[in-house]
């Protein structure tokens, strides 16, 4: 039952992601919600639960997002193991560590998707791509408490 409704919670965020609302855009930029879920998923279930919902949300945000060669899938997906195994090495009960965990992650994974648009022959002004690594990043951050609520519920 549980994998069900991690299933139809990836649905809704990959929804909710796809018709963001206009007026909650800050600077034209909108959260990774599925980001969020796939990070948050680790610090709630089994490595693997939180593996296959990376996988998935990867797979749903290279299906309906503009992306290229599965980056996605495959960034989430790293992004998962690589906290699986912080989170083995560090105490994450405080919510600010993990805060900070998201907040690096979305940084790190706005640089990759940036650096890999540009080598895909995209060509993102800096200004431009500093504002999606800054704003997004920090708005990803803030929305993740709500995504923790969820999957802490779902993990009950």
């Amino acid at each position: 039952m549980r994998n069900f409704f991690i299933f139809f919670s990836l649905i809704i965020l990959a929804t909710l992601q796809l018709s963001w609302p206009e007026g909650l855009r800050f600077f034209h930029v909108k959260p990774d919600l599925l980001l969020v879920f796939t990070v948050s998923a680790v610090f709630y279930f089994d490595f693997k639960v939180a593996l296959a919902a990376a996988v998935l949300a990867g797979l749903l945000k290279d299906t309906f997002l503009p992306a290229e060669q599965a980056i996605n899938t495959v960034l989430f997906s790293i992004w998962s193991y690589a906290v699986f195994r912080l989170c083995r090495q560090i105490s994450i009960e405080n919510n600010y560590i993990r805060l900070a965990i998201i907040l690096i992650v979305a940084v790190l994974n706005n640089i990759i998707l940036g650096i890999h648009s540009l080598n895909s022959g995209n060509v993102i002004p800096a200004g431009i791509f500093l504002r999606n690594l800054i704003i997004s990043s920090l708005y990803t951050g803030a929305v993740a408490p709500l995504i923790f609520k969820l999957n802490k519920k779902i993990s009950a």
